[in-house]
């Protein structure tokens, strides 16, 4: 389980909001100012630790209008929390290895540990991107998908690239709403199809990797979080793991 945290602290500006404001409950528009619905982190971080669940969250260093350090407060709550805290890189980085460093060395700041997990901003990604990846120390990246209105068996599971743990997308919020056309009603059915296909993959480990952004938890659809925390939590063949906990599986038994 995974949440990129595309924009800034202070939310998505309110005319943005408003011309998006049929994804909302007319509530949640009212109260827009007072709170942003684009800024979720300690709702997240609630509903997770509500279900005994850790997750990772990936976080830009670029924020358009805004600045990575508004958000040093959140960064080392959920790092002392026990979530993962990954770089969310910016589309330009993917091809140099300094801007990427210097972009891992800056959320590294407040963390004050090292940074083992990717994930391009966009999911940008290109054949270099894990060589320089793994030079720079990451364990594992997550910015590869197949397809945008299908769920494929290439989604699932993992690759090795390059002495890179590559984890593909496999159910994106944004990907669901707008190329699948998935209803709110559907979405948790989807999850348990989602996990009956990955089992029967015969894969040394059959794994699902979710996108949750931060800004949709309040959007309909993206409020439907906790229904598919509830319905995993129940499935007893299922563990939901911190991107880094499976990846110290998986070297572990590669050695």
């Amino acid at each position: 389980m995974s949440h990129d945290v595309d924009w800034r602290r202070q939310g998505a500006p309110i005319d943005h909001i408003i011309a998006r404001k049929d994804r909302f409950d007319s509530e949640i528009i009212q109260n827009a100012r007072v709170k942003n619905p684009y800024y979720n982190i300690p709702d997240y971080m609630y509903l997770e630790e509500k279900y005994n669940i850790r997750s990772t969250f990936f976080f830009r260093t670029i924020y358009e209008n805004g600045d990575y350090r508004d958000y040093e407060e959140d960064i080392k709550a959920l790092h002392k929390g026990g979530w993962e805290i990954g770089l969310h890189c910016d589309p330009s980085s993917i091809h140099d290895p300094a801007k990427i460093q210097d972009e891992k060395k800056k959320i590294e700041e407040f963390t004050n540990s090292s940074i083992n997990a990717n994930r391009s901003h966009y999911l940008a990604f290109s054949t270099k991107l894990p060589i320089i990846l793994n030079s720079l120390g990451f364990l594992y990246d997550s910015s590869y998908r197949k397809s945008k209105d299908k769920i494929s068996k290439e989604d699932m599971g993992y690759e090795m690239l390059n002495g890179i743990i590559e984890f593909p997308v496999t159910l994106m919020d944004a990907y669901l709403f707008t190329f699948m056309h998935i209803p709110e009603d559907r979405i948790v059915n989807l999850f348990h199809n989602t996990l009956d296909n990955a089992r029967k993959q015969n894969s040394e480990f059959n794994v699902v990797t979710v996108i949750w952004h931060d800004n949709v938890l309040k959007m309909k659809g993206g409020r439907i979080y906790e229904n598919i925390l509830e319905f995993l939590s129940s499935q007893e063949d299922v563990v939901i793991n911190r991107g880094i906990d499976l990846a110290n599986i998986i070297i572990k038994e590669k050695l």
